[in-house]
């Protein structure tokens, strides 16, 4: 049995280093066992060694030892099993799967060495200090303890209770003006080979649809009889499947986009996607569009815009509110859980508030003149009195 150092060849210098944490290695029934101590000290590793023969020795001999697992954890110990558990439901989407891991890098960054009950409401504020003095947003930080506490597999409020969550802004997103959403379109019809992402802005103008929802559409969730959109697999449960009809406008450039489609792919498929992969022009009808980053940023540049694709969807709520729909009736096209949510979307704009604003006003207006057939009537002079000579 022997306790030892491990050494490795530093990347940056090429030079071998010996590392700081002690390992064990030893012979057991015939296997080699070779496996950390986790501790720096050399008297606590002999007895990291002595304790993990015994138990080996206990399972041999069919005696009940402690499950390893039940022993005391590090966060990087709980990250990784949780991280390998959400990748295997297939309830989660890959993106979802991507927003987990990249939540927890920081936090394994920032506290993977540090074991379970050490992980304090104290070590949770100090996390967020580092955390928002490296530039992170409340809501990136709230997201990232949310996901530690979910790997930990107990609620944020259990685990610590005295730990606020951090305030989020909430007028993160804008909505377009209308004068700068006939710049985008116009700046989107500049240029031929933009012709799908003109589509796809449009889409997202017209409906207020996510744009993973649009890229993922298929042939066989639009129907052009019914005027009827079905969102496939969404962000939320409420989104999924939800129905979406299509005004006048979207019907155009649905039909439209049908057309350009049915004369490069030959027909519209059910299991084709409307706006299928392929750089710089679309060419797998049968894969869906992985990302228009590249063409978006052109098309924004050329309206002289800094929005976000995103913005699109605030942008067809915030009209949406403007115009009086139904609370209830927004909910259900946007696909949000809550009215939070929905609020979060939707800015009244300037021009509505004026208006709105407007009602408000002790001073009657004097309504305006009229310029068509019906005129003010003209005052008329009064009659000038004569005398006059009547003869008998």
């Amino acid at each position: 049995m022997a306790v030892f150092r491990p050494t490795y060849t530093d990347k940056k210098t090429g030079k071998t280093k010996q590392a700081a944490l002690w390992w064990y290695e030893f012979v057991f029934a015939g296997k080699r066992v070779r496996e950390p101590a986790k501790t720096t000290r050399k008297t606590v590793a002999k007895e990291a060694e002595k304790n993990r023969h015994l138990e080996l020795e206990k399972t041999l001999a069919g005696m009940p030892v402690e499950k390893r697992q039940n022993r005391i954890n590090s966060i990087s110990d709980m990250i990784k099993p949780y991280l390998e558990r959400y990748e295997l439901d297939h309830r989660h989407r890959e993106k979802s799967i991507l927003f987990a891991k990249g939540r927890l890098a920081h936090v394994k960054r920032l506290l993977g060495t540090a074991l379970l009950p050490d992980v304090t409401e104290d070590a949770i504020r100090r996390y967020i200090t580092i955390r928002l003095a490296e530039s992170a947003s409340g809501r990136t930080v709230n997201m990232e303890v949310g996901e530690l506490s979910r790997a930990i597999g107990k609620h944020w409020s259990v685990l610590w209770p005295k730990v606020p969550k951090l305030e989020e802004r909430k007028d993160v997103g804008t909505a377009l003006s209308p004068a700068e959403e006939k710049r985008l379109l116009a700046a989107a019809d500049k240029k031929a080979r933009w012709k799908v992402a003109a589509a796809i802005i449009r889409v997202a103008l017209l409906t207020g649809m996510r744009r993973g929802e649009i890229t993922g559409l298929t042939w066989g969730q639009v129907n052009l009889g019914s005027r009827v959109i079905t969102v496939g697999r969404a962000k939320t449960p409420s989104g999924t499947g939800r129905q979406i009809p299509m005004n006048g406008d979207l019907f155009k450039v649905i039909s439209s986009h049908a057309a350009w489609f049915t004369k490069k792919f030959g027909s519209l498929q059910s299991d084709h996607f409307l706006f299928p992969f392929g750089k710089p022009q679309p060419t797998d009808p049968t894969r869906p569009t992985t990302t228009i980053k590249t063409v978006w940023s052109s098309i924004r540049k050329e309206a002289k815009l800094t929005c976000r694709l995103h913005d699109l969807r605030h942008t067809a709520a915030t009209k949406m509110a403007e115009a009086g729909v139904p609370e209830s009736t927004m909910l259900s096209i946007m696909g949000h859980m809550s009215r939070a949510m929905l609020e979060r979307y939707s800015h009244i704009r300037m021009a509505a508030k004026r208006q709105a604003v407007e009602a408000l006003s002790v001073t009657p207006k004097k309504p305006p003149k009229s310029k068509g057939v019906l005129q003010e009537v003209p005052k008329v002079k009064k009659p000038l009195k004569m005398k006059i000579a009547v003869n008998y």
